[in-house]
């Protein structure tokens, strides 16, 4: 029997989303993989790019309709705050309540540079909060909080995942600094002062680790590299998931 595969039917599964810009693409390829093995998220939490892809799969939609979101849009332009929520109003809910699955975006508190779990209210201003990068954008004022990108304290959620009720946590990473130091074989356990301690607490919290190989043209605007990015994190996602599912003896 499939034991593994069994195993995660039975429990809550949490899908950790990390933040990572474009690279966030990849995410769709990791959802890919999930649906075909029929294993269905029960919570889902999302740093920035993570947060819109996240989103999108909270709200029911499958793996072919966010690919069909990520074609929609010239990729740069999400960079720009109006143009995010913009594009989150027309292809998402309006708020978290309407949401079919258990949802966090994460971004960071300015005042006091911790992370912020939204889970209620407006998703676009949520999203938006997410993805502020600072430098780039200004800080979002949501419910009186000044927020910015979640990736500055909390770029792997999967310790919300966790706290959200997941029994095991699966983590799609596409973290540009994560992949680097992999390169350069520095792991978060043997080298861990080459990583945040956010970053290292999210690995201590996650069951698979799943981290897509990004190639250099995954960065160039255009339809085939939005297909480029699917189909790494989908590679990834079945390096990492089929071993796991292969046949034992019951």
């Amino acid at each position: 029997m499939h034991s593994t595969l069994n195993l995660l039917r039975r429990k809550r599964v949490g899908l950790a989303l990390s933040g990572g810009a474009v690279r966030g693409l990849a995410h769709i390829g990791v959802i890919k993989v999930l649906h075909e093995l029929e294993i269905k998220p029960m919570v889902v939490t999302g740093t920035s790019v993570g947060s819109i892809i996240g989103a999108a799969l909270a709200a029911g939609r499958e793996w072919r309709d966010i690919a069909d979101m990520a074609r929609s849009i010239f990729w740069p332009r999400l960079l720009h705050g109006k143009s995010l929520e913009q594009f989150s109003n027309q292809h998402l809910p309006d708020e978290f309540e309407q949401l079919e699955t258990t949802f966090a975006a994460v971004a960071t508190e300015v005042r006091s540079s911790q992370p912020h779990m939204m889970m209620s209210g407006p998703l676009s201003s949520a999203i938006s909060a997410s993805c502020a990068l600072r430098l780039l954008r200004q800080p979002v004022l949501r419910e009186g909080v000044k927020l910015t990108d979640g990736g500055y304290t909390c770029v792997l959620p999967a310790q919300m995942c966790r706290e959200l009720g997941a029994e095991f946590v699966i983590a799609s990473d596409v973290w540009e600094w994560s992949s680097l130091m992999r390169s350069l074989g520095l792991s978060p356990l043997g080298t861990p002062r080459v990583y945040p301690s956010h970053y290292r607490s999210a690995i201590s919290h996650t069951d698979i680790h799943i981290q897509p190989d990004i190639p250099l043209t995954g960065y160039v605007p255009g339809a085939s590299a939005v297909e480029r990015m699917i189909a790494v994190g989908e590679i990834a996602a079945r390096q990492v998931l089929l071993p796991l599912f292969k046949e034992q003896p019951a």
